[in-house]
């Protein structure tokens, strides 16, 4: 079933030379480019086999920009969360409607739920597994269009996978799992049982699944450490204490037994550690899934952290190894006083707790800034530093 979403969305001119992929404009991919959208909805990629042995037809919603003249787009998969128990395609509608009216070929997918008894962290494992096996299937749907009728006209050297949650820990687990990992014996049989790395939700498993980048908002990897260096730059929003998939490598409050997971803070250091470009909006809050709430801001950085790799094939949105490179924070834990250390660019420096309340502001600073803190509570707070351009966030832990 087809049919034409009109958007009416404000359609914003931009010129600038002429970048990496010929379709960038300054405008396209980090705007709002195209005020109609054309929909393909319920597209069958795959089928397999669900944990209680059901049968399940594999489907997604395809979106594109309309008119458009491009002989080739970038794709981005979008997968929803729902703790690999629940939601569905229709969860990450709006993001992928959106993201198409950038410019962007769109799909947000089904994938088997887990539709038995959860008794241990091995059935979650395998459950992760299922998620990525299907995943897989719908990106080698689209480069095996990209290879035949190409009715979707999708560059394959620009596939995107992006997901919240479940979705978030599904799509790191595509672009960063893989047979040259340290992956414990149990986590590799539960591989080989489900297809091997290619997983078996499709036929065509002679296409390749080629990942550019990743959107991860609130997800994790089992280990940080799959994270290897060359692979795909990543996205991440996380909630700095956030239970239900934490921020750092730790225990996760969404079932109830122990499953230990690495989130987006864990990934971040991992990708430092690698020389993987990467960039990540720590949000100073303790619930799970407030890019919601940020959704303005996750969209404008995303936007941009995927303009930067379709059209220079580099990363300036809040690029940590830039931020590790240019600004310090010391001592990290701090008593009474700690410093902040900018590059000459002029900067806003805001200061918030896990509450979200402001406890410290400055304008247009640059160079070593001091920091009284001795008023401060005891506990972890989130340091901004925003200019024009980006936003950079970090971590501080107060212990008067």
């Amino acid at each position: 079933m087809k049919k034409t979403i009109c958007t009416y969305l404000l359609l914003i001119f931009g010129f600038s030379a002429f970048a990496q992929h010929p379709t960038c404009d300054g405008n396209r991919y980090k705007n709002i480019a195209f005020l109609a959208i054309d929909s393909a909805i319920n597209v069958q990629y795959g089928q397999n086999t669900t944990m209680n042995g059901v049968q399940k037809n594999l489907r997604m919603d395809i979106y594109q920009p309309i008119p458009d003249v491009a002989a080739k787009r970038p794709l981005i998969i979008f997968i929803h969360g729902g703790g690999f128990v629940g939601g569905s395609r229709q969860n990450m509608r709006a993001s992928s409607i959106l993201f198409a009216a950038k410019g962007f070929v769109t799909a947000t997918i089904d994938y088997r739920l887990m539709d038995i008894p959860l008794v241990d962290s091995i059935t979650v494992a395998e459950g992760i597994i299922h998620a990525v096996s299907d995943a897989k299937a719908a990106i080698r749907y689209f480069v095996e269009d990209a290879a035949t009728d190409n009715m979707y006209k999708v560059d394959t050297n620009f596939i995107f996978i992006s997901g919240s949650s479940a979705g978030g820990v599904t799509a790191a687990h595509v672009a960063y799992l893989d047979a040259t990992d340290n992956i414990p014996e149990y986590f590799s049989t539960l591989i080989s049982n489900n297809g091997g790395f290619t997983g078996n939700s499709s036929t065509n498993t002679h296409h390749t699944v080629p990942i550019k980048g990743v959107l991860n908002y609130s997800g994790a990897l089992w280990r940080s450490d799959w994270i290897s260096a060359g692979e795909p730059p990543l996205y991440s929003f996380h909630d700095a204490l956030d239970p239900i998939v934490p921020c750092e490598r730790g225990l996760s409050m969404a079932y109830p037994f122990p499953v230990y997971v690495s989130g987006s803070c864990a990934m971040q250091q991992e990708a430092n550690l690698k020389g993987v470009d990467n960039g990540i909006f720590i949000y100073p809050g303790s619930g799970h899934g407030a890019y919601f709430s940020e959704l303005d801001t996750i969209v404008q950085q995303s936007s941009t952290f995927l303009n930067d790799l379709v059209c220079s094939n580099s990363v300036s949105i809040d690029k940590t190894e830039n931020m590790e490179s240019k600004i310090q924070v010391y001592p990290n834990p701090a008593q009474n006083l700690f410093t902040i250390e900018l590059p000459q660019k002029k900067h806003d420096l805001e200061i918030s707790d896990m509450t979200g309340r402001k406890v410290y502001s400055q304008k247009n600073v640059s160079g070593k800034i001091e920091v009284d803190c001795s008023n401060f509570r005891n506990g972890i707070y989130v340091i901004q530093a925003s200019n024009f351009k980006s936003n950079f966030y970090w971590k501080i832990i107060i212990n008067n």
